[in-house]
C-alpha cells in the first residue's frame, strides 16, 4: 500500500500525467489537471508520512469535477483550493500546521514547475476522526463524493451513514455566514464601485450565490452535493413555487442566477477568465449588488425559521436571540479553542473580556456578528448604492465582539469600518476555519 505505484490507480489520467506538462505543452482537461494535482501531492506526502499513512482523501470541488480552472500567461491557476486529508494510523501523533505547511509549499513548487498553480489544503486526522463524524454537509459530501487517491480504499466508509435531511439546518447557516465573510477579503477591490466586477470579486460572487443556494436547498429538504444537481433543484423548485412565507424571495430570478453561474464556473475553464461581467445587459457590478441583497434576505429568512421568531425583528436582534438558543456546553468549547489557539499563558489579558463574551455566544457567533453588520452594508460603504440611513454605526462597539483586535488604530472614521473587516477576516480563519466550534 506505502508505495508510489499505487498512485496511477487513483483516477482516469494520472499515471505519466506529469509528462503531458512540459513547458512547450498546455494542459486542456480538467481531468489532467486534477491527476496533476492528486499524483503530486501522493507522492509528497508518502515521502514524507510512508510509514503512519493510511490514505490520502481528495474532498472539495476538484473531487466533485466540479473546480475551476483558468489560463493566464501559458499557466493554468486554480481558483480555491485543492483539498486533500491525509488519515494516519490511529496511534500516529498528527502533524501540526507547522509541519504541513512546508509541505504544502513543496507541492505548489513541483507544481509551478509543470505551469500550474493553486493552493493546497491539508488536513491530518486518524479513523475515529471518521467513525465520530456527527450530520453535516461536510461529511455528507466527504461521503459520497470524496475519492480515496492512495491507500485504503474504502476508507470512507468509517463515516456514518445519514441522509441529507439528517443535515441540522444551523450548518446551511453556517455555510452561508462562511461566504459572507470571503466577500470581506474583497473589499478593497470594490473601492470605488467598479462597473466591472474585478476578478477576485467576480469568483467570490460566483460562490456566493452557488452557496445561497445549497444553504437555501438544505432548509427546502432539497440539498444535493453537487453544483449541478443543485441548480436543477432550483430550477425545479422555482418553477413550482407559490410566493408566500416559505421562501425567502421570488424563487425564479434567483435560479436563473445560480443556473448562469453554475454554467461559468463548470463549463467556462478555457477561456481564461469567468464571464459573469454582463447578463442581459446589466454591469458586473449590479450583479454583486443583487446577491448581497439576496444573502441578507436568505439569512434573515433563515435565522427566523431556527429561532421560531417574528419577522418585524432587527438582523442584530435575530442574531442575538440565535445566540441565546445555543447551548453553554458549545459557546465553551468554541472559547476553549481559541485559548488553546492563542496560548494559555500569552493570553491572559484577554481572559477577562472572553469570559464575558463566553456569556453571550461562542466565539463564531460573534466573528458572524461582526462580519453580518459590515457585509450588510458594504452596498453603501463601497458607494453601490445612495447613501443608507443606517450608516450611523458604532463601528469600534462591533470590534470589541471579535476574540482579537488587530494592534493600530484608524483615525479616519470614514475608514473604520475597513478595519472591521480585517480584523473579522483574520479572526475567522484564525479561529473558526478550521474547527467545528
Amino acid at each position: 500500500m506505502n508505495d508510489l505505484k499505487a498512485v496511477p490507480a487513483m483516477t482516469d489520467g494520472l499515471q505519466g500525467a506529469f509528462q503531458l506538462f512540459g513547458p512547450d505543452h498546455k494542459p486542456h482537461r480538467l481531468r489532467e489537471l486534477k491527476a496533476a494535482f492528486c499524483t503530486e501531492t501522493a507522492r509528497q506526502c508518502i515521502e514524507q508520512y510512508k510509514d503512519c499513512l493510511l490514505a490520502i482523501v481528495l474532498t472539495g470541488s476538484l473531487a466533485r469535477d466540479e473546480a475551476t480552472f483558468i489560463e493566464e500567461r501559458e499557466r493554468w491557476s486554480l481558483l480555491g483550493d485543492a483539498e486533500f486529508i491525509l488519515i494516519f494510523n490511529e496511534h500516529a501523533s498528527l502533524p501540526s500546521s507547522a509541519d504541513l505547511d512546508p509541505l504544502c509549499r513543496r507541492i505548489r513548487e513541483r507544481l509551478l514547475q509543470h505551469n500550474i498553480q493553486g493552493n493546497i489544503s491539508l488536513g491530518d486526522v486518524c479513523p475515529t476522526y471518521l467513525r465520530k463524524l456527527k450530520p453535516h454537509i461536510f461529511a455528507y459530501e466527504l461521503r459520497v463524493c470524496g475519492q480515496v487517491i492512495w491507500g485504503e480504499p474504502q476508507i470512507l466508509s468509517l463515516i456514518p451513514a445519514f441522509s441529507a435531511s439528517d443535515i441540522p439546518l444551523e450548518d446551511a447557516w453556517r455555510l452561508l455566514c462562511n461566504r459572507m465573510i470571503e466577500q470581506l477579503e474583497v473589499v478593497e477591490d470594490l473601492a470605488d464601485y467598479p462597473v466591472i466586477l474585478p476578478p477576485r470579486v467576480h469568483y467570490r460572487t460566483i460562490k456566493l450565490y452557488l452557496d445561497m443556494a445549497t444553504s437555501y436547498l438544505l432548509f427546502a429538504g432539497a440539498y444535493a452535493p453537487t453544483y449541478r444537481g443543485r441548480a436543477e433543484r432550483l430550477r425545479v423548485l422555482a418553477d413550482n413555487a407559490v410566493p408566500d412565507d416559505r421562501v425567502p424571495f421570488p424563487l425564479q430570478r434567483f435560479a436563473e442566477r445560480v443556473t448562469g453561474c453554475t454554467l461559468e464556473k463548470l463549463l467556462r475553464p478555457d477561456q481564461g477568465g469567468l464571464a459573469l461581467i454582463s447578463r442581459e445587459g446589466e454591469p458586473g457590478v449590479l450583479l454583486w449588488e443583487e446577491a448581497a441583497a439576496y444573502a441578507r434576505q436568505l439569512w434573515r429568512w433563515e435565522l427566523v425559521r431556527l429561532t421560531g421568531a417574528g419577522p418585524h425583528l432587527s438582523d442584530l436582534e435575530l442574531l442575538k436571540r440565535w445566540m441565546r438558543l445555543q447551548p453553554v456546553s458549545e459557546r465553551l468549547r468554541g472559547w476553549l479553542y481559541v485559548l488553546r489557539k492563542r496560548g494559555w499563558h500569552r493570553s491572559w489579558r484577554h481572559w477577562t473580556r472572553w469570559g464575558g463574551q463566553a456569556w453571550r455566544a461562542s466565539p463564531r457567533y460573534q466573528v458572524y456578528a461582526a462580519a453580518s453588520e459590515v457585509f450588510f452594508q458594504l452596498p453603501y460603504l463601497v458607494g453601490a448604492a445612495d447613501q443608507s440611513p443606517e450608516l450611523d454605526f458604532r463601528w469600534e462597539k462591533l470590534q470589541r465582539w471579535l476574540p482579537v483586535l488587530q494592534k493600530g488604530k484608524v483615525h479616519d472614521e470614514r475608514l473604520v469600518w475597513r478595519q472591521l473587516a480585517s480584523d473579522t477576516v483574520w479572526n475567522y480563519h484564525e479561529f473558526l476555519a478550521e474547527t467545528r466550534a
